[in-house]
């Protein structure tokens, strides 16, 4: 079995000494989104080996160790039209070795207006499909894409933040928790702040929960602005001070000193996975756009939903069955937090038979690249 892996991540699921940076660079070491923490996290829970080099996109290959023998990519929504991985595809064909690339995806808003790839990109798509025994991408909507470019290879397991807590009878705890929701709701944990214009009434809608819940946290994966507001930092720059004040408006709060209050009272950016979900312990539920935020929540035991609002979200939270809502239902259900998750039809049979699913599929795939799957991936095949 391999036991030396170059690993395509900042950090394990925690930004050391977090306290001790500025909030941009804090950002940064989360590679600009603070839900990224989970998924590094989760991959890196499937293996064994002895040593993992964390790489970036910018790595070159005489600074990979001449000794490693697989790489690691928990990829996330790598195939958007914005994304250029041609370096990342110089790598990985400088390496020749195999791939295991994890939570793949593409990026769109629309299922049928798919994104269009720019030259890199696609040329990392194919050496990764040339090096990988198979791709595995978080849902039917990549499956498609990637298949409409000629890549074959690959295997939907959704994102292997799924498989974090290893409770194998989480999803039925999860369905009981649901059932003993109050109807008032409760202390709520929302992961929101996806600033695009589609989403307006919607994020608007989440202020609104949390300033209606006594003791709920809005947290905040990104922009930096908010989390510097959260924090009580300056905003540096005139193009901050404008992104921040249409924010405000965006938000519904009419101005960036109430978007500031707001942020001070309630906003949150976890800086460690452990942390994160430790700290959602002291909530009822959780409503969010943010399809790592609910992964959190679930893997905390917390009954969380995702409203789903592009192929990202709606791919994985279906391949995943995770509580979901669409947009409408959540606006229909938005006065009642119990009648929004009834509005779900979340099964815990169904969510914990298909953690096994994907747990056997991950297990798979690891063994596919020479290394051993770890003791943590295995008791989900124990049973």
């Amino acid at each position: 079995m391999a036991t030396k892996v170059a690993y395509l991540a900042e950090n394990l699921g925690q930004v050391d000494n977090a306290w001790n940076l500025s909030l941009s660079q804090f950002l940064l070491a989360t590679g600009g989104n603070v839900g990224n923490l989970a998924f590094w996290h989760a991959a890196r829970l499937l293996f064994d080996a002895t040593d993992v080099q964390l790489i970036s996109r910018d790595t070159r290959p005489s600074d990979v160790a001449a000794d490693v023998e697989v790489v690691v990519i928990p990829a996330a929504n790598f195939l958007h039209d914005g994304a250029d991985l041609g370096r990342m595809a110089d790598l990985i064909r400088a390496l020749g070795r195999p791939v295991l690339i994890l939570g793949l995806g593409a990026q769109a808003e629309k299922e049928d207006v798919p994104p269009k790839l720019k030259p890199g990109t696609l040329d990392f798509l194919r050496e990764v499909g040339r090096l990988s025994p198979k791709i595995l991408v978080r849902g039917q909507f990549t499956q498609d894409f990637c298949r409409s470019l000629g890549v074959e290879n690959t295997t939907v397991l959704g994102c292997p933040s799924l498989l974090i807590n290893p409770d194998q009878a989480l999803g039925a705890k999860l369905e009981a928790r649901i059932a003993a929701l109050p109807q008032e709701g409760g202390p709520l944990a929302v992961h929101g702040a996806c600033i695009k214009p589609a989403l307006a009434g919607i994020e608007r809608e989440l202020v609104r929960l949390v300033r209606l819940n006594p003791g709920s946290a809005y947290i905040i994966q990104r922009p930096l602005e908010l989390i510097k507001a959260a924090f009580g930092a300056e905003l540096g720059t005139p193009a901050e001070v404008e992104y921040f004040a249409r924010c405000a408006a965006f938000l519904g709060l009419g101005e960036s000193g109430a978007l500031t209050a707001f942020l001070r009272a309630h906003g949150e950016a976890p800086t460690s996975v452990s942390g994160w979900a430790h700290s959602l312990q002291r909530y009822s539920a959780g409503v969010n756009t943010r399809i790592h935020g609910t992964m959190m929540g679930v893997l905390a035991g917390l009954p969380s939903i995702c409203i789903c609002h592009d192929t990202r979200t709606r791919e994985l939270a279906e391949q995943m069955q995770v509580p979901k809502l669409s947009p409408r239902e959540f606006i229909e259900h938005r006065h009642s937090v119990r009648d929004m998750f009834a509005a779900t039809g979340f099964s815990g049979k169904r969510f914990d038979a298909g953690r096994s699913e994907a747990a056997a599929g991950f297990l798979t795939a690891v063994e596919a690249v020479g290394l051993k799957p770890s003791r943590h991936l295995r008791r989900f095949l124990d049973a």
